[in-house]
């Protein structure tokens, strides 16, 4: 242990002169704990904004103008009250319209002039309420049916 004191006293003991000052030899930047940094090889992929989709709703008429419906059948459903429940019609939480009643399902404009769904007999739907003729019984007026006019011709093909 001495011999080892004794060494590291004569190591201390050599100073350099004071006018010597130490200076680097290279300018050059020293190689630091000897790794290197890369960069990246491949181009990084990023993200986008797009590419989601929500599901899909089904909204809409259910039952047109004309149909039978049963009770609690939908009508349409709707986002808000863009078409109003009438006689016959009620109004679910999300605006779905249903029938409350059997019946045939009835598109007229309401009292307000609001589009409104109604759902009526099938017999009260005679004609217009005003007692004139309904644009179906000018139709059949001015043009003969199709199916007649088919039976029509059989017949006649039929004394040749």
């Amino acid at each position: 242990m001495t011999s080892l004191m004794s060494g590291l006293s004569a190591r201390a003991a050599v100073v350099a002169p004071a006018s010597r000052v130490a200076m680097p030899q290279s300018t050059s930047a020293p190689v630091r704990f000897g790794f290197s940094v890369e960069a990246a090889h491949k181009k990084g992929t990023g993200s986008t904004k797009n590419g989601r989709d929500s599901n899909p709703k089904y909204l809409g008429v259910k039952k047109y103008g004309g149909e039978q419906v049963v009770t609690g059948n939908i009508i349409i459903r709707q986002r808000g009250n863009t078409v109003h429940a009438g006689p016959g019609v009620g109004t679910g939480k999300d605006y779905t319209l249903f029938a409350l009643r059997d019946g045939e399902v009835l598109f007229k404009p309401g009292a307000d002039g609001k589009k409104t769904v109604r759902v009526v007999d099938p017999v009260q739907r005679g004609g217009r309420e005003d007692g004139k003729p309904s644009r179906r019984d000018k139709r059949r007026e001015l043009y003969t049916p199709r199916a007649e006019q088919r039976a029509a011709a059989e017949a006649a093909a039929a004394t040749r």
